[in-house]
């Protein structure tokens, strides 16, 4: 698996060197920007899960990139706040905004360490939750159009669909439960299809 990618959007090269030694021991691809600008396009064209975000740089700060990027519950990242002096009320913003984690200068480096592996392993949970629940959904649905009763016709043995048109049966099961086939004949078609060879049997 691609190791999974951290976002430091800091302009503090010695701040950003840190998250270097803190987490070089770890299975990490950082990635750095100087401003909300920059971390932007960085979080559309990286995807990471895991984004440290300082409040206070040049160009775009920190509640100007959080009201862009407006976070939600369901993000495939989570974003941590660094904040050295801010106040209350600054705090309360970022939760207003959608941020739930914070980390404090002077930075800790094991705190750092911890932080980004409990963020991390709750969005890899988050995502293997969804996936099941996908999963469950579609065989929901499979075995509800597999229960229903399915005008066939008693020719050529296609199904009507909802839309009203008709198709194999055989497309029917392969579409809605995820089955192969293989053909064969059965040995009362080969007396009808093919009597010569019944007869050498």
């Amino acid at each position: 698996m691609a190791p999974a990618k951290i976002l430091v959007i800091d302009d503090d090269i010695a701040l950003q060197n840190t998250f270097i030694k803190a987490l070089k021991n770890e299975d990490y691809e950082l990635l750095f920007a100087d401003n909300g600008k920059i971390g932007l396009d960085l979080v559309v064209k990286e995807k990471p899960i895991l984004i440290f975000l300082d409040l206070l740089m040049p160009v775009m700060n920190g509640f100007q990139f959080l009201e862009k990027i407006k976070p939600q519950p369901d993000d495939p990242y989570n974003i941590i706040v660094i904040t050295g002096h801010a106040s209350d009320i600054e705090i309360q913003r970022c939760y207003k905004l959608g941020v739930n984690f914070f980390l404090r200068k002077p930075l800790s480096m094991v705190e750092i360490c911890c932080l980004a592996r409990k963020c991390i392993a709750m969005k890899e949970l988050e995502k293997e939750r969804n996936q099941l629940i996908a999963e469950l959904q579609k065989a929901v649905e499979t075995i509800k159009a597999l229960k229903r009763i399915l005008p066939i016709c008693a020719s050529c043995k296609k199904v009507r669909l909802d839309n009203g048109y008709w198709q194999e049966v055989e497309a029917f099961l392969q579409a809605n439960a995820d089955m192969d086939f293989s053909h064969s004949i059965c040995p009362t078609c080969i007396k009808r299809l093919y009597p010569e060879l019944n007869k050498k049997k």
